[in-house]
């Protein structure tokens, strides 16, 4: 209970960080952001009416303290982060609270996190296995090699071969398996959401796998080497209940350790593959947020995405605890 507790207390705190350190940079980084917010051509009167009507004539720990202790109101309603439920912010732009166009990109970031981890976890631990299994053999280096070439190219380079060859060239020949991009939701069926997603799934997978598959490897092969493993051997134990039970199960701790990390990275906002295939996740409402200048909507999604890395890590330490509690030792 008091590891949990000091946990949960690193996690407000690491909030805390986050949202201060977002505040100043998006202060330094717009300078004048009246003037972005303003009409085109506006008149002086007009931008310094902008800048007092949003409070930005004021100075910088006063709107921080706004933010989080009132935010603006809307039909009189507090909006900041220390009222129930906690609110963001408001857009600039959007006029809506930045909580509810956060939740409107979640369902889409959520499904490209997921089904890009359900794939890279599959291959990873399929492939460990296999290069643990004929470790120095050259099925070992060969992987190797393909892993260490998944991690040199850049998410933006595999998308790219991925349109090319899995979309253009088959759209060219009459086969349109893949769409041009965007999103379908689940309520237009299953089949339709995944045949929209395949494509973004197959581009996060290829570096993810990887990182996976060398560590999946690394694990097992220190499991396999256990003096309790050569003991169930010389009992004669099945080589398929040795790699079931002992070596995957001691691999799947890392995967989930760095799964969840990496959930929480593509939560925060898979940016490239998002603009790439027109995606509208929380990634892609950052960037054009940041050259809209609406920068509510930049540090709400910057807290959120924090707010998602801390929770999963939380989650997944609660988790490799709970399966190897010497762990927490």
């Amino acid at each position: 209970m008091p590891n949990l507790l000091l946990r949960l207390l690193r996690t407000v705190s690491t909030l805390l960080i986050v949202l201060f350190a977002t505040f100043l940079i998006t202060r330094l980084a717009y300078q004048d952001p009246a003037v972005m917010l303003a009409p085109r051509n506006a008149s002086q009167q007009t931008i310094d009416a902008v800048a007092h009507a949003l409070r930005l004539d004021e100075p910088w720990y006063r709107q921080l303290g706004y933010y989080v202790y009132r935010g603006p109101d809307i039909q009189g309603a507090p909006m900041g982060l220390a009222h129930w439920p906690p609110a963001l912010g408001y857009s600039f732009r959007h006029q809506a609270p930045v909580t509810d166009l956060i939740l409107a990109k979640v369902p889409v970031t959520l499904s490209l996190a997921a089904g890009a981890l359900f794939f890279s976890a599959i291959f990873s631990v399929a492939l460990g296995a296999i290069a643990a299994r004929y470790a120095g053999s050259w099925i070992d280096r060969g992987l190797a090699t393909v892993s260490y070439a998944a991690l040199s190219v850049p998410t933006f380079l595999s998308g790219m071969l991925a349109s090319y060859f899995l979309f253009y060239h088959l759209s060219l020949r009459g086969i349109h398996l893949f769409p041009p991009g965007g999103y379908a939701p689940l309520s237009e069926g299953v089949g339709e959401w995944a045949r929209h997603l395949l494509l973004p799934w197959l581009t996060l997978s290829v570096a993810e796998v990887g990182v996976f598959q060398r560590i999946v490897r690394s694990s097992m092969l220190n499991v396999l080497s256990a003096d309790y493993v050569r003991t169930a051997r010389a009992k004669g134990v099945p080589e398929w209940q040795v790699q079931l039970r002992h070596a995957w199960s001691a691999a799947l701790n890392p995967v989930l350790a760095l799964g969840g990390l990496e959930l929480a990275t593509i939560m925060g906002g898979a940016i490239v593959t998002e603009q790439m295939f027109g995606l509208d996740g929380v990634g892609r409402l950052a960037v054009t947020s940041a050259l809209d200048g609406d920068f509510p909507v930049v540090i709400g999604t910057t807290i959120f995405a924090a707010f998602v890395f801390v929770a999963c890590t939380l989650a997944v330490d609660l988790i490799v605890r709970w399966r190897d509690p010497a762990s927490a030792a």
